[in-house]
């Protein structure tokens, strides 16, 4: 897997690969993978599951939590001429017909908690894999002992190049680690998306130009948004189809990560997360963003709820704020040519951007019943993602299909050369404290919420009790733990 350069290693996320259509460019593979032997590099370092495992036809399951339509990303049911959909086929039928063993996933609904924590509680080993979102109760998962401590895992080795062990390491938030970030999932950064016909026709500063030379700021991206919107009927409502938008908002949250600020940091003599996002920086933000606000049409919303709504396929909004899985949409997009870069810096002093990492978190089970199996299967998914998932994706798909020329392939490398980590924003993204903070940069663009002191002195003290309270359950399932394993 190409390496990115990683800035800050706070956290990896869980996310969707792309589905992507076939072209002309990329050739489709219609094989029967049970015919296709794909030979690995002989650079590659091979995997750790000695030749001749087989575990008699054993059941491997994915669990998906938080979106139905993930399992979709990561597991195919058959060639369809989709070039992602058809590499991710043939790595799940290597491993199959190498391990003897049957993998699946749960297609028709999302695993909710209260479904898997019963399923615990019944030592029912129905998953074996879990892929969450930060709306998927992921602190309670591991404060309450639902998880398997993945150092225990046989054949998986952290330090091979088809983990991130950095990232792993940086995740961890006690002793035991259970978040696992490797090649079997695609990382998927926050981006923004520009009409480049729309920088043209308004003679626009060039946004690639501005990202190479280090002057693409939070401030530069809000005025270009207050100088393109246009209210084309004069109404002064920008509720007619005419009118023109500066941003469509998705990833709002993704501006603080983007200036360099994080929700918290490891303190190394606690060995804890402590809160450091209430700083004058973050209100300085803050108050950039209520601009937007300000200025009425620099954001496209709708008339009564406020919310943000799609314009920027119309063709009728300069910026879109999103992810690069979405790469693919965009260049479906038919009437203007698209180009991607990251989301702005605080200023022309801060040395690098930031792309926030909007994956979820991939984990084990704590009720499966054969760790042998389940260790053998994940290392080898991991490992086969390296000889073709990987390379569709980053080199045939977002390099060559959904880049039309060498300035946007140049961005699309500045973005995953530039991935952050915020490892709170995962686990406790929609928690008390932590998610009102995470929202700040919403309510400042679209409601006008102005007091960001007074706002974040009460979210800051939520986030401190719920970072005591996490702290204090995982501290007593540890103690738990060690005194289970000197008795033994």
């Amino acid at each position: 897997m190409k390496k990115i350069t990683v800035f800050l290693l706070l956290a990896a996320l869980l996310t969707q690969l792309a589905a992507c259509g076939n072209s002309d460019n990329v050739p489709t593979d219609t094989t029967d993978p049970a015919a296709v032997e794909t030979e690995p590099s002989e650079t590659r370092t091979p995997h750790t599951v000695p030749e001749g495992t087989t575990f008699d036809g054993a059941s491997f399951r994915a669990g998906f939590f938080g979106s139905a339509a993930w399992p979709d990303q990561y597991f195919a049911d058959e060639l369809t001429g989709d070039n992602m959909n058809d590499s991710v086929y043939r790595r799940e039928k290597k491993v199959e017909k190498e391990l003897d063993v049957k993998i699946s996933y749960n297609e028709d609904y999302d695993v909710t908690y209260e479904e898997y924590t019963n399923l615990f509680k019944a030592s029912d080993d129905v998953y074996q894999l879990l892929f969450l979102h930060r709306i998927s109760h992921v602190a309670d998962l591991v404060t309450n002992g639902y998880l398997y401590d993945s150092t225990d895992l046989p054949y998986v080795d952290f330090s091979n190049p088809w983990y991130n062990g950095e990232q792993i390491e940086a995740l961890r938030m006690g002793d035991q680690i259970h978040y696992i970030v490797s090649d079997l999932v695609i990382t998927d950064p926050a981006c923004i998306f520009f009409n480049r016909n729309m920088v043209e026709d308004n003679n626009l500063e060039d946004p690639y130009k501005l990202v190479n030379e280090g002057t693409w700021t939070l401030d530069k991206m809000i005025q270009m948004c207050i100088d393109v919107r246009n209210d084309v009927n004069g109404d002064g409502s920008y509720l007619s189809e005419d009118d023109v938008f500066g941003a469509e908002l998705v990833e709002s949250f993704a501006f603080l990560t983007g200036c360099d600020l994080m929700l918290t940091e490891l303190n190394p003599d606690t060995n804890k997360h402590e809160l450091i996002i209430n700083n004058e920086t973050t209100y300085d933000v803050l108050d950039k963003l209520y601009r937007l606000y300000e200025n009425p049409g620099s954001v496209s919303t709708q008339p009564e709820t406020l919310q943000p709504i799609a314009k920027y396929s119309d063709g009728s909004t300069l910026f879109q704020t999103f992810q690069t899985t979405y790469m693919e949409n965009v260049v479906s997009i038919m009437g203007f040519d698209s180009g991607v870069i990251p989301f702005p810096k605080y200023d022309e002093e801060q040395e690098n951007y930031r792309s926030l990492n909007c994956n979820g978190l991939m984990t084990i089970s704590g009720c499966i019943k054969d760790p042998e199996m389940v260790g053998a299967v994940l290392e080898l998914l991991s490992w086969e993602s390296g000889n073709e998932v990987v390379d569709t994706y980053y080199n045939k798909l977002l390099k060559t299909r959904y880049s039309a020329d060498l300035e946007t392939r140049a961005m699309l490398e500045l973005i995953f050369d530039t991935v952050t980590y915020d490892p709170c924003n995962n686990y406790f993204g929609f928690m008390d404290g932590f998610c009102g903070i995470l929202y700040m940069p919403t309510d400042s663009i679209l409601y006008g919420a102005q007091h960001h002191a007074s706002a974040m002195r009460t979210q800051r003290s939520y986030c401190i009790s719920t970072l005591a309270k996490f702290y204090d359950a995982l501290d007593k399932l540890e103690s738990a733990a060690e005194t289970t394993e000197t008795a033994e």
